[in-house]
């Protein structure tokens, strides 16, 4: 490899970061969009999945999401069938939202789909690389949190 400053190092990490992230992206949204849903609608169906009934405010925690969209998100669900509110025991000014038998059918198919393709693609890295790889990645995240 060819000496390269250090921006243009950064400049390059940019760059290939992207394109790894559209590449997985390419690889991975297709077997989930071609269930019928969106990768937010999937988001929130693992979340509920693996959580069981969680609030608006802890399915936008729990799947890394903004508010802006979560309604919608939700809502398109639920005119599906796939989710449905409740209101909360524990506080009854809040409501839980579930999956339905329908939802639970659904997402039990395409999550177990969803996680071989993500063992497939991940393949070509030994198991060291990818441990190697998720402690970098994290060290990076947290530089970027502490330069805000």
């Amino acid at each position: 490899m060819t000496y390269m400053s250090e921006k243009e190092i950064n400049l390059k990490l940019v760059i290939v970061l992207g394109r790894m992230i559209k590449a997985m992206d390419k690889r991975l949204v297709p077997g989930i969009t071609g269930h019928g849903i969106t990768m937010s609608q999937f988001a929130v169906m693992e979340a509920l999945l693996h959580k069981g009934a969680l609030t608006v405010n802890e399915i936008i925690e729990t799947t890394l999401s903004s508010s802006g969209n979560m309604g919608v998100v939700i809502a398109n669900l639920e005119k599906r069938g796939l989710v449905e509110k409740q209101i909360s025991h524990a506080d009854r000014r809040s409501r839980k939202v579930s999956l339905t038998t329908k939802g639970h059918d659904l997402i039990s198919t395409v999550y177990p789909e969803h996680e071989t393709n993500i063992m497939n693609n991940f393949g070509g890295l030994e198991l060291s690389e990818k441990q190697q790889l998720i402690e970098l990645i994290k060290k990076f995240g947290k530089s970027m949190e502490d330069h805000t």
